[in-house]
C-alpha cells in the first residue's frame, strides 16, 4: 500500500500583484485546513486550491489563473515556481512527496533526487500537457528517469489483465476506458461529470441539512440548554461552575451582568441563532457563537464530515437491482412506484431499519434505508430526476469548456513574444526536434525528424511564451465540437489517407462528455471501438476508484458493541454488471458480463497498485524515459515512449 496518501486540494495564498517573480503563490501550500483556521482567527486571503481542473481532469490552469510575472526565479532560486498554477502544484507535491513521503535527500546544493517517478496521468490527456510535465520533471527536479502510464491501464495490471474496460469512479466525475492488449482505445474513452464522489457528498450534506431541519425546535432547545450548562451568571454576574463554587476556566466565552453574550470587541450582543444545517465540528466547538470561516473553507469542512459519513458505510448504500429513487422533494414513505420488481425492490428499503448517527453537536438522528439508497442511484438510476441531473450537469461542463476556450483564444491574440524570445525562437529554427515541444506533436507520437536533433541545454523562453505556446496546442483538445473540414478535402474524403487524417483529427476535441449513466457508458465505450475487440472489451469489466467504494444495503446493521457490521463490498460491482447485462441483453441474449474489481480497501489505489506491479518487473526498465532521451529527442518522446 501507498506509504503516504494526500488530497489535492490544500490552501494557497495567490500572488495577486502581478510582479512577484516566485511564482503564483507567495508560501508553499498548506494542508492543515480542516479543522482550524490558517491565521490565527480567520483564514485571511488563503484559498482552497486544486491542481486538478473539475471539468477537464487534466493539470491544467485557466489563464485567469496564470501567472503574469514577467520571469520567474531561476531553478536553483525557486525551483517550484512555474507560469501556471496547477504545475506549480505539483512541484510543491513531488517536493513534498520525495522529502517526507519517501525520505530521501537531495544532493548538496542542488533540487533533485537520484529516484525515477512513474507518474499516472489520465487516458484523455493531450500530448502538449504530457510533454511540458515531462519537461518540468526532468529541468525542474533533475529526475534520472520518467514513465507516463494511463491510470486505466494500471487499473487492468492491477487486476491481472491486459484488455478490459475501466469504469474508474473519481472524485470530479466517472471515466469509462476500453484497453485493449494494454493499450487505451481513444476513440472509446468517456467522461460523466455528475457520477463522482464529490456529488455524492454534496447529495450526502443535502440529506443531513434534511435531518437537521426535522430535528426542529428540540435540538435547538437542546444545544441552547448545553450552551447555559457551560457559563451561567452568579449572583454578582461572574460566570461560575455549576457547584457554586469554583469559578469557570472558559474565557472564550464571556457574558455581561445581564446574561448575554459578548463577541471579542467587547460590545453587547444578542445570542446567535443556531445554524440549521449539517455543522462542521471546527463551529461546533466555537459554541455557542457559532462563527463560520471564510465560504470555501466553511463547505470544505462540511464535505469532510460528508466523507467521513461516506466511509463509515452510513450516508449511502448500493440498492439492489430494480430499486427506483425517491422523487425530489419527496418522502420516500409516500413514493408511488410503477412495476410489481419496483414496489417490491422499494417495499424492502423502506421497511428496513434505520441507522442511528449522531451529529458534532451532540443530536442523535436517524438514516432511512430509502435515503441512503437515492443517494447511489445517481451513477445507476434512469428516473427523471436522476437524468436531469446529469443533464444539467453535462450543460455546465460544456458552458465551462466553452469559457476556457474563449480565455484560452484571448490571452493567445494578445500575447506578443519579448525581443529575446524572439532570438531565441529565430536561433532555434521550425525544427520541431529543435526544440519546439508544442508544435509538431500528435497522439502517436510522430516527429518531423525520428533520428533526434540535440538540444543545446541554454535555450530557454520566458513563462509568458511558454505558456503562449501550451495554450496554443492545448487550444484544440478544448473544443467541444470536431474541427471542420476544408473545401480542399472535399474531392479525397473517401480515400484511406484522407480517413486516418479525420480520424486524427477527431481525437483532437474534447468528445468524452456524456450524460449515461456508467453501465451505458460501459456499452457506449466499447460499441465505438473496432467490432473484433468489443467482445472481449465487453465481457470484461473492471471497476476501480474511491467513488466505487460504497457498501451495499446490508452491510451497515449496528452491532451493540457500536460498531459495524461486515460491509458487502461487492454490492457496486453486482449492481453495475446487472446494469450492463439488462441493457446488452436488449440485443444479445445470454450475454454474460464479468466484472473484476479489487476489496473496497484496495479499489481506490487500483491503479497505484498496478503501476507498481508493473515498476516491479524487470523487463520493465528498458520502457523509462531516461534524461538522456529527453535530451536527445526532446519532450516530444513521451508521446512514442509513453502511449
Amino acid at each position: 500500500h501507498p506509504q503516504g496518501i494526500y488530497l489535492s486540494s490544500t490552501a494557497a495564498l495567490r500572488d495577486t500583484s502581478g510582479s512577484n517573480s516566485a511564482g503564483c503563490f507567495k508560501s508553499s501550500p498548506r494542508r492543515d485546513f480542516v479543522t482550524r483556521t490558517l491565521l490565527k482567527d480567520d483564514d485571511g486571503d488563503y484559498e482552497l486550491v486544486n491542481p486538478v481542473d473539475d471539468v477537464t481532469g487534466w493539470l491544467f490552469s485557466r489563464p485567469s489563473r496564470c501567472c503574469r510575472a514577467s520571469s520567474l526565479s531561476s531553478n536553483h532560486d525557486n525551483p517550484t515556481a512555474d507560469a501556471w498554477e496547477s504545475h506549480e502544484l505539483v512541484n510543491h507535491y513531488l517536493q513534498h512527496a520525495f522529502r517526507y513521503g519517501l525520505g530521501l535527500d537531495a544532493p548538496p546544493g542542488e533540487f533533485g533526487y537520484a529516484h525515477p517517478l512513474l507518474l499516472l496521468d489520465k487516458p484523455h490527456t493531450p500530448p502538449p500537457l504530457r510533454q511540458r510535465m515531462l519537461e518540468i520533471l526532468f529541468e525542474n527536479h533533475s529526475l534520472p528517469a520518467v514513465f507516463f502510464l494511463r491510470d486505466a491501464i494500471a487499473a487492468c495490471y492491477a487486476v491481472g489483465k491486459t484488455t478490459a474496460t475501466v469504469v474508474d469512479c473519481g472524485y470530479s466525475g466517472t471515466m469509462v476506458t476500453p484497453v485493449y492488449e494494454g493499450f487505451v482505445e481513444r476513440r472509446g474513452v468517456t467522461r460523466n461529470n455528475a457520477c463522482g464522489a464529490r456529488n455524492t457528498e454534496e447529495r450526502i450534506l443535502e440529506m443531513m441539512d434534511g435531518l437537521v431541519v426535522a430535528a426542529g425546535r428540540k435540538r435547538r432547545d437542546r444545544l441552547r440548554r448545553v450552551n447555559a450548562k457551560k457559563v451561567h451568571v452568579g449572583p454578582t454576574g461572574a460566570g461560575v461552575a455549576d457547584d457554586g463554587n469554583s469559578p469557570v476556566k472558559r474565557e472564550s466565552i464571556k457574558r455581561d451582568s445581564t446574561g448575554r453574550f459578548l463577541k471579542e470587541s467587547g460590545k453587547n450582543s444578542n445570542e446567535q441563532p443556531i445554524p440549521e444545517y449539517l455543522m462542521p465540528l471546527y463551529q461546533v466547538r466555537r459554541a455557542p457563537a457559532y462563527n463560520t470561516r471564510t465560504g470555501p473553507f466553511h463547505h470544505w469542512a462540511r464535505m469532510a464530515l460528508a466523507r467521513e459519513i461516506k466511509e463509515g458505510g452510513i450516508g449511502v448504500a448500493v440498492g439492489n437491482m430494480g430499486y427506483v429513487a425517491s422523487p425530489s422533494g419527496e418522502s420516500s414513505s409516500t413514493t408511488q412506484v410503477d412495476g410489481s420488481a419496483a414496489n417490491t425492490a422499494n417495499s424492502l428499503f423502506m421497511a428496513s431499519n434505520k441507522l442511528p448517527y449522531t451529529l458534532p453537536d451532540g443530536t442523535p438522528v436517524e438514516i432511512t434505508a430509502a435515503s441512503r439508497c437515492d443517494i447511489a442511484e445517481l451513477y445507476f438510476g434512469n428516473d427523471p430526476y436522476n437524468n436531469a441531473y446529469r443533464e444539467r450537469i453535462l450543460e455546465h461542463s460544456k458552458e465551462k469548456l466553452k469559457e476556457y476556450e474563449m480565455e484560452v483564444e484571448e490571452y493567445c491574440s494578445n500575447w506578443e513574444p519579448s525581443e529575446e524570445d524572439k532570438k531565441t525562437i529565430a536561433s532555434i529554427g521550425s525544427s520541431a526536434a529543435a526544440g519546439d515541444a508544442y508544435s509538431n506533436t500528435s497522439y502517436r507520437g510522430e516527429k518531423s525528424s525520428r533520428h533526434g536533433v540535440r538540444r543545446s541545454k541554454t535555450t530557454t523562453l520566458s513563462p509568458a511564451t511558454i505558456s503562449a505556446k501550451l495554450y496554443s496546442a492545448c487550444l484544440p483538445y478544448l473544443r467541444t465540437s470536431p474541427p471542420k473540414a476544408s473545401a480542399s478535402d472535399g474531392d479525397t474524403a473517401t480515400t484511406g489517407s484522407s480517413s486516418i487524417a479525420s480520424l486524427q483529427d477527431n481525437e483532437r476535441y474534447f468528445s468524452y462528455l456524456t450524460s449515461a449513466p456508467p453501465a451505458q457508458m460501459v456499452c457506449d465505450a466499447a460499441f465505438r471501438c473496432d467490432r473484433d475487440q468489443q467482445g472481449a472489451l465487453l465481457g470484461n469489466v473492471v471497476v476501480c476508484g474511491g467513488g466505487a467504494c460504497l457498501p451495499g444495503i446490508g452491510g451497515a446493521a449496528p452491532l451493540p458493541a457500536g460498531g459495524l457490521a461486515q460491509l458487502n463490498e461487492d454490492a457496486f460491482p453486482d449492481r453495475l454488471r446487472e446494469e450492463i447485462e439488462a441493457i446488452v441483453h436488449r440485443h444479445t441474449m445470454g450475454w454474460r458480463v464479468k466484472v473484476t474489481s479489487p476489496n473496497i480497501s484496495e479499489r481506490a489505489v487500483c491503479s497505484w497498485l498496478g503501476g507498481s506491479i508493473l515498476g516491479s518487473l524487470g523487463t520493465f526498465q528498458d520502457m523509462w524515459v531516461s534524461k538522456r532521451d529527453y535530451e536527445e529527442f526532446g519532450a516530444a518522446i513521451v508521446n512514442r515512449k509513453c502511449p
